[in-house]
């Protein structure tokens, strides 16, 4: 009789319990409106930094921001209305010269195709850009005739 009861109380409690907690979850809103990332990358980007590394061994980053920056400022517009890109040398760092280019996701974009001519280049964003982020971060892999990669890129821009 005992035990009976203090099931029934454990079962009472244990229902009251659920009924509070899913009762109590609070909505997620937005803080203000949701930031465009066509915006957000819609600017001159001047290359501040590139990390390389093999892919198989990603614990050896290496710096090699003077091999490939030179003396010139190497710099890429965006063009957020046109789709269009451009960089102020012939081909700086392996994604053409000017073409145009998309994200993989408007609102949620985690990739962005560069293109070329018949060439395209899929680069991973590192990190999304919104209009107050004050870096682009991208990383493109490289790969050999095998379609096995070889060497991977990461490119850290800065607004002009």
């Amino acid at each position: 009789m005992q035990l009976m009861k203090l099931n029934k109380l454990c079962l009472i409690v244990a229902a009251m319990f659920l009924v509070v907690n899913t009762g109590c979850k609070k909505k997620t809103r937005e803080i203000g409106p949701v930031s465009s990332k066509l915006e957000g990358i819609n600017d001159v980007w001047v290359l501040q930094q590139v990390k390389q590394f093999d892919p198989l061994n990603k614990d050896m980053v290496l710096d090699v921001s003077e091999a490939i920056m030179g003396t010139t400022p190497i710099e890429m517009t965006v063009d957020s209305k046109n789709l269009t890109y451009t960089f102020n040398q012939n081909d700086p760092i392996y994604m053409g010269t000017a073409g145009n280019w998309k994200f993989d996701d408007e609102n949620y974009p985690t990739a962005i195709e560069f293109t070329e001519g018949s060439k395209i280049n899929n680069v991973k964003l590192i990190r999304t850009i919104r209009t107050v982020d004050q870096t682009l971060e991208l990383q493109l892999t490289r790969f050999c005739g095998a379609g096995k990669p070889i060497t991977v890129y990461q490119f850290i821009f800065g607004r002009k």
